[in-house]
């Protein structure tokens, strides 16, 4: 299993004729994402899709693309893009060094019929901890117009547009109400994405590792409680992840980032 990033994209279409499709993998947990989603749309007119933004898709509540940061990906997908990604794909980018989370999740799409992308739950989407660098990939003022180029002329090699091969891309619904009072958009944990997972139906007595065991038999426990008590557990889970990141720095906004990266810490440490 290989960690990535996972910011969930919409693709929405601007020729009224047409249904807006979307993007990329249990059975069908190729890509099972766990982290901070980010969400982009895809403007789509059949001919020019292009890299959008997370408020939209929150405010269609639907998805199509991943971002693998923080997902976990099936090593077969890997190989598979090693040896078939389309070369034009491929060597951009080898070349470029950008564009690879776009192309990974518009070809696992390509070999799921089109299906989006499976994503974890939300408190394991929120519970990504990020790591400071100096250098941003998307700090370039070039950079939204590159990903535009890439989300369309990928889609268009994979096959994944409308009338393509292997499309067209769907759309997945990214927070499932259960109906509760207590459910909203803002105040859910579980209940995300196109197959949310259903805790109560795993039978623990059936799983061979202790740690998956303790984990199933924490999230039966965690539905049953309030969000309040979710979102504490969550704070605790996180705290315990970012703890040794941050004594060195890592965690930006922090005393101890401040120090290594504001105030000659790493001058000193050079």
């Amino acid at each position: 299993m290989v960690g990535f990033d996972v910011r969930t994209h919409v693709v929405e279409s601007n020729n009224r004729n047409s249904g807006g499709s979307s993007s990329s993998s249990s059975s069908n947990k190729a890509i099972d994402e766990n982290h901070n989603r980010n969400i982009i749309i895809i403007n789509n007119n059949n001919t020019n899709w292009k890299y959008g933004y997370m408020s939209t898709t929150e405010k269609s509540n639907s998805y199509s693309l991943t971002l693998p940061r923080a997902s976990f990906l099936h090593k077969d997908y890997l190989d598979l893009y090693i040896m078939a990604m389309p070369r034009p794909i491929y060597l951009y980018v080898a070349q470029h060094f950008e564009c690879e989370d776009i192309a990974m999740s518009f070809f696992v799409s390509s070999l799921t019929g089109g299906k989006p992308p499976l994503i974890t739950d939300y408190w394991a989407v929120k519970s990504m901890v990020k790591l400071y660098s100096e250098t941003k990939i998307s700090g370039g003022k070039d950079h939204k117009s590159a990903r535009d180029k890439c989300v369309d002329h990928f889609a268009e090699l994979l096959g994944v547009k409308e009338g393509g091969e292997w499309g067209p891309l769907q759309k997945g619904e990214l927070v499932h109400d259960d109906g509760s009072s207590s459910s909203s958009r803002d105040r859910i944990m579980f209940g995300y994405g196109a197959e949310p997972e259903d805790w109560d139906t795993i039978d623990e007595s059936l799983l061979s590792s202790t740690r998956l065991k303790e984990l199933v038999g924490t999230m039966k426990v965690l539905t049953t409680k309030s969000y309040n008590d979710q979102l504490k557990w969550l704070k605790g889970k996180k705290y315990e992840t970012m703890k040794e990141a941050k004594k060195v720095g890592m965690i930006e906004n922090t005393d101890e980032w401040e120090e290594r990266w504001k105030s000659g810490g790493r001058d000193e440490e050079t």
